[in-house]
């Protein structure tokens, strides 16, 4: 473990930008403020980076030589694809964005990560006031979350419902770790449920769906005592997440029949055969006293088969299915990677919409006016832009990532199953969307930094046969200052 001396002003200076970017990244509405912050960050990991370099001491200041082999070569992919991108100024602006800056906070908070705990724990507290007051606006503002609503008073600060669903998420994990812990179990049960509060008020299904994910994760047994525990737990957010999910089905579903031209009213006759009644209605527009009314008597509808049918028509799923253009949006982004199946067509989230959102059908875009924003799933907007080799670097990235954790899974099993729970976390909210740019990414990237930064374990190579590792003896040094040798 590497010593930062966070005694030192440059110390202190790395570890209060890293709050700064972990409460304005939350927010993501003071963008002044955030780059300001990112450029002190770049400078101070800068000086520590070239200082590891020329110092003579084997163990330098850098992550595992094969995690940062694949970040690099994911780097240079994403970099290069600039030179064939349909936009080039977009690709390079994108990918300052999401692979630059993120990374550099990535080492930035792994750096803090091994720090004093007195600096981890500024950024515990940032984390859990940031999600309170995101909580409290949630709640008192709810019905001002509609992306179509206009944004009063401290509404202004509050980003998006997808961005700030995904953030919640993120933290959901690092909370986790400050329950083990008697000094920091409150704090970090209260900010899970601000994070639930979050994610839940935003209406978001599949936060819901990524939520069972994270705590699958994060209660899954250790032990055959804790088995009865964990499995009941487990069961009962089973539930909950059913529950959910339908009531959000239900609220997202109040209103849709608003439209231009209303949509056919369904009534259920009182006679004992179910019999439907649709009523077709003129458009709003044209109500007056010439509007004609049109009663149709169809055949019985036939009941539901099963109780899992039942069961999907009770919470709205099988309308909700109907009405959701994603696999629409899926097929058409899907074929058109035929086109560059190899490299793509540009590193950047805005270009498959630029290079294919002229192509979009009519009568898609009517169905959902985001189809021409990008292909709404994580794996597939890298498809299209930098093609199955930049999908490989990818996976190869956030496996190597993966693998950090859990070279660490006996001596630090806590935070094994929080980096895990938040890599996993991430790829599940993002399978029916793609939030991972600007603030989202950078946040991801942070939050990873800090929880294998915590660890405070590095190995040289990842086929080290070590299996475990523990605090080597301390005499007379700080916390901070104490190394960890590998135990054999």
């Amino acid at each position: 473990m590497i010593n930062l001396r966070l005694q030192s002003w440059a110390g202190e200076a790395l570890s209060g930008v890293c709050a700064v970017l972990l409460f304005v990244g939350m927010f993501d509405h003071m963008t002044a403020i955030k780059y300001v912050g990112i450029g002190i960050l770049i400078a101070l990991v800068a000086s520590f980076a070239t200082k590891s370099l020329l110092t003579n001491s084997p163990d330098r200041a850098f992550p595992a030589p094969s995690l940062l082999m694949a970040l690099g070569v994911w780097s240079l992919w994403t970099l290069t694809s600039a030179t064939w991108s349909v936009n080039p100024d977009a690709t390079l602006h994108a990918w300052l964005d999401e692979v630059a800056y993120p990374l550099a906070a990535f080492y930035a908070f792994w750096l803090v990560g091994q720090s004093s705990p007195r600096q981890q724990h500024l950024l515990q507290n940032v984390a859990w006031a940031t999600c309170l007051i995101l909580a409290v606006m949630s709640v008192v503002y709810f019905h001002y979350l509609d992306p179509g609503a206009a944004k009063p008073g401290l509404m202004h600060f509050y980003a998006r419902v997808g961005h700030s669903s995904t953030l919640a998420l993120m933290a959901i994990p690092l909370f986790a770790t400050m329950t083990t812990r008697t000094a920091t179990r409150l704090r970090g049960l209260t900010g899970v449920l601000f994070c639930v509060v979050i994610g839940g008020a935003t209406l978001n299904r599949f936060f819901w769906i990524a939520l069972a994910v994270v705590a699958v994760v994060l209660l899954w047994p250790r032990s055959s005592r804790e088995r009865v525990r964990a499995w009941t737990a487990l069961g009962a957010l089973l539930v909950v997440t059913l529950v959910a999910v339908g009531f959000s089905n239900k609220l997202r579903l109040m209103d849709s029949s608003v439209s231009g031209v209303a949509a056919p009213a369904v009534q259920v006759s009182g006679a004992a055969p179910a019999m439907l009644r649709v009523v077709a209605r003129a458009p709003d527009t044209d109500t007056g006293p010439g509007t004609q009314l049109t009663s149709i008597e169809s055949a019985p509808a036939p009941g539901p088969a099963t109780l899992i049918e039942r069961l999907r028509i009770v919470s709205g799923m099988n309308r909700a299915m109907r009405s959701d253009a994603r696999p629409r949006i899926w097929a058409f982004y899907g074929s058109q990677v035929a086109k560059h199946p190899w490299i793509g067509i540009g590193f950047g989230k805005p270009l498959p919409s630029l290079a294919y959102g002229s192509l979009v059908p009519d009568d898609l875009f009517k169905l959902d006016g985001n189809v021409r924003t990008h292909a709404h799933n994580l794996f597939l907007n890298t498809l299209l832009q930098v093609g199955i080799v930049g999908l490989i670097l990818q996976l190869a990235a956030l496996g190597c990532l993966a693998y950090q954790f859990f070279a660490v899974r006996l001596i630090y099993p806590r935070l094994y199953r929080a980096g895990i729970a938040l890599i996993l976390g991430m790829l599940a909210k993002n399978l029916t969307d793609d939030f991972m740019w600007q603030s989202t990414m950078l946040m991801f990237w942070s939050y990873c930094g800090l929880l294998l930064g915590q660890s405070a374990v590095r190995l040289n190579t990842l086929g080290a046969t070590a299996g475990g590792y523990r605090a080597a003896p301390s005499i007379n040094t700080k916390p901070a200052e104490r190394e960890l040798e590998t135990v054999g």
